[in-house]
């Protein structure tokens, strides 16, 4: 695309949807790069960010760059293949049919998974991936919340337009008469679809503008010519969404005698406990550590993304998705790789004395930063599955099962996960990877396999508010340290 002289480089290349900004524009993530056709004046952040290479090629972060001083060409650089967990199988029982064809959406702030199944047979037709557009104003919710409450419905638009390309493409393709679309995400990601306020998300006392479950018309809200409607799944809290909602649903947590703890690994890290027939939850906060960003090296699931790292006779060897070649390290991978690392540089207490480089050209390295960010993440998990555990009074000992949901979930290393204190040694026999179960949920409520939850069911849920706790904020410095380094 070109821009002109005078125009913001940042803006301009963010309108085309697919930029990756994932610090908003504060040149902090180093991921909004572009390619250009002339030599730009670089800038110390620049310098900090790109390779040598990439300054070669004439490669810039947009947004070090706002008011251009001559006319550029540029090309959008460094657009992901996501790899994400879909649906783990090609055919679902239909209780009772709605429509010719059914879609789930899992809404994620990342990324977002769509399923697409026959309403008569079953059938598994079709499941797409795609990156959230609203990530190019920022990572994590509250970016995105900041935009929203500026008088700007841009996360609003850039979500619907995208769903409704592939929705246009699946009714091109199947001629279908009636179609139903179900959606989950987390309470920001269903604010901003439905372009409620979200104000009242991040204003005490924290609770939903949207609190019921919603019916929109899918020739109204998206121009599609086919009968049907799109149901948005309502959210718990202002920090639990419909997402968990639907893993609730799934493994019908309300009903079960069992002492199960439900934990997504995710940037906004939901956790549930059901215990003796209450369930309790919270949300931690973990920030976007498990899914690669503010980390140095970091990537999504993406191919070449490091997944796995071993020691092998004293030589640390990694594995890269779909074996490309390796552009950085996903979740998976640091977990491995701490793991790895506390066997030798890595102190217990976090401390390494210097970076450590694994790749060359791209650079792929963990640095001193990394390591502290890794922490955070693991620290907020941990100490919030501690207190829900402590709200309802049993011990890991006691738990029937430990189920683990996310985007990589499947693909953790579970002894790697316990070594660095993620999961707790008591859940090694009991630990199960649950996959996508937003998305797994939300088909079961469009097939009618599983119901939704009544109001009541949903008041009942105990919400644990971590924020200002002492007991909490002192588990939360205990887990700051990993289990199985050296002191």
């Amino acid at each position: 695309m070109k821009v002109k002289k005078g125009s913001n480089l940042f803006e301009e290349a963010r309108s085309q949807g697919s930029l990756s900004a994932l610090c908003n524009g504060r040149g902090m993530c180093g991921k909004c790069k572009v390619k250009l056709d002339v030599e730009l004046p670089l800038t110390p952040t620049e310098v900090k960010l790109l390779s040598v290479a990439q300054i070669r090629d004439n490669v810039r972060l947009a947004c070090q760059h706002l008011i251009l001083e001559e006319d550029v060409n540029l090309t959008l650089i460094d657009k992901e293949n996501i790899v994400v967990l879909g649906l783990d199988k090609g055919h679902v029982d239909i209780h009772k049919k709605k429509s010719d064809l059914l879609c789930a959406i899992d809404l994620g702030t990342t990324t977002v998974v769509m399923v697409l199944i026959d309403g008569a047979s079953g059938n598994v037709l079709n499941q797409h991936t795609f990156t959230n557009p609203q990530r190019t104003y920022g990572a994590d919710v509250l970016s995105r919340i900041e935009v929203t409450l500026s008088n700007n419905d841009s996360c609003h638009r850039l979500i619907r337009n995208e769903v409704k390309k592939t929705i246009d493409d699946i009714v091109d393709r199947y001629q279908p008469k009636s179609m139903t679309i179900g959606i989950t995400g987390n309470t920001t990601m269903t604010h901003l679809w439905l372009n409620a306020d979200v104000k009242p998300l991040i204003q005490i006392p924290y609770r939903p503008s949207v609190a019921d479950i919603t019916f929109q018309s899918i020739r109204k809200e998206l121009g599609i010519d086919v009968d049907g409607d799109i149901t948005v799944y309502p959210p718990i809290g202002a920090y639990l969404g419909a997402d968990i909602l639907a893993a609730i649903a799934l493994f019908d947590l309300f009903d079960t005698k069992k002492n199960i703890l439900f934990v997504d690994l995710g940037t906004n890290g939901e956790i549930v406990l059901a215990c003796n027939g209450q369930l309790y939850a919270t949300s931690t906060a973990a920030g976007p550590a498990f899914e690669g960003v503010n980390m140095s090296s970091g990537c999504q699931a993406v191919d070449g993304a490091i997944d796995h790292f071993f020691n092998d006779r004293g030589e640390l060897l990694f594995t890269t998705i779909n074996e490309a070649s390796p552009v950085g390290i996903c979740g998976s991978g640091y977990i491995d790789l701490i793991s790895c690392l506390l066997e030798g540089p890595l102190e217990s207490s976090g401390y390494m004395a210097e970076e450590m480089v694994f790749y060359n050209n791209p650079k792929v390295s963990i640095t001193q930063k990394d390591i502290r960010e890794f922490q955070l993440a693991k620290a907020a998990i941990r100490s919030g599955m501690d207190m829900c555990l402590h709200h309802a009074n049993i011990s890991y000992d006691q738990l029937d099962a430990l189920m683990i949901a996310g985007g990589f979930g499947k693909h953790i290393n579970l002894d790697a996960a316990i070594n660095i204190g993620l999961i707790p040694k008591q859940c090694k026999e009991n630990t199960v990877f649950v996959g996508n179960s937003s998305l797994a949920g939300c088909v079961s409520w469009l097939t009618n396999e599983k119901e939704i939850p009544t109001k009541d069911d949903i008041s009942s849920v105990k919400i644990i508010d971590l924020a200002g706790s002492e007991q909490w904020l002192q588990l939360f410095t205990e887990h700051m340290m990993f289990e199985g380094g050296n002191a």
